[in-house]
């Protein structure tokens, strides 16, 4: 029997990779101004629906979970190098050696592999964790989340971007954490509104030089503790409320789709649109990049789920 799926929560994850799409597209204000929240907002909606697991079957349920995200990391990190190195494939095993050791080394069509091996690590983590008791879980995410923002733990140019793990979990948890209140209050117009209004006045300070913030999980480039917690904080609920109003309309189908296909999303808007860029040379806007950004690989993802082999190896599904 098939899960029922919520679909308010679908929804916001399509917005949210909408979001990732649009950061990347080039334009400098939506770049600063949803990078604050957009990567956080993504961790925080997959700790939603995360599920204890006992400790006898973690190495089993690590073990597949480490397979279904990992075979399409390489197939996809392989696949797009063979498109744009086609008179250099002497060099897999070098590039294939960077994708082993991930982080932000990965740059180009690959930027946002990181994402991957962090969200992998981190779901490991709190999967390992929910074996003890809550109030010691918490205190563990507490701590990581602060160490994670020192300049000796940041230095270091960790493998899989393992250090940015310290600051997604505390992320991811709260989703987890939070998901029974989440649920119950995912349609508060008056928590949607007030987070609004607190998030408004965020960026009128920041626009007048008033603060100082800036959030870049990948690069490791998080200033503030205290202000890591507070900002991307106030963008979840309104994210979440326009969902929930989104569900109630027929334009929902075309948001789930998005969020069924988020995964390819992710991985093939840059390689995509650098593409177009590069080989097509032609330099696409910021729309564009978006449309193209989405579109393209919603259509290859659905071509990739028409058969098995296809699913296993590009969206990590039987």
């Amino acid at each position: 029997m098939e899960k029922k799926r919520i679909e308010w929560l679908d929804i916001a994850k399509a917005i949210s990779i909408v979001l990732v799409v649009l950061g990347h597209s080039g334009h400098p204000f939506l770049d600063v101004y949803l990078g604050w929240f957009r990567m956080p907002l993504f961790f925080f909606l997959s700790g939603i629906l995360f599920k204890p697991v006992m400790f006898k079957s973690f190495g089993v349920w690590a073990g597949r979970k480490t397979y279904r995200m990992m075979v399409p990391y390489f197939v996809y990190g392989t696949a797009i190098f063979a498109v744009f190195n086609l008179e250099n494939l002497n060099m897999l095993p070098d590039h294939l050696y960077n994708l082993l050791y991930g982080g932000s080394g990965l740059q180009g069509p690959y930027g946002v592999f990181w994402f991957i091996t962090v969200l992998l690590l981190t779901q490991i983590l709190l999967g390992l964790m929910s074996n003890l008791y809550k109030w010691l879980q918490i205190i563990i995410v507490a701590v990581l989340f602060v160490a994670g923002h020192s300049e000796f733990i940041i230095a270091y140019d960790w493998p899989w971007n393992a250090n940015v793990v310290m600051i997604a979990v505390f992320y991811y948890s709260l989703g987890y954490y939070g998901s029974g209140i989440i649920k119950k209050y995912h349609d508060s117009f008056l928590l949607a509104a007030s987070s609004t209004v607190f998030a408004a006045v965020v960026i009128i300070l920041y626009a007048n030089g008033y603060m100082d913030y800036y959030l870049n999980l990948k690069m490791s480039s998080y200033n503030h503790f205290i202000l890591d917690i507070i900002v991307p904080l106030l963008f979840f609920m309104p994210v979440i409320y326009i969902s929930s109003i989104i569900a109630k309309f027929p334009v929902k189908e075309v948001f789930k789709v998005f969020g069924q296909y988020s995964i390819v999303i992710m991985y093939l808007h840059l390689p995509v649109n650098i593409f177009f860029r590069t080989v097509l040379e032609y330099d696409v806007t910021s729309f564009e990049f978006t449309v193209l950004g989405v579109m393209i690989p919603v259509i290859t993802g659905y071509i990739f789920s028409l058969t098995k082999p296809t699913r296993l190896l590009f969206l990590g599904q039987k």
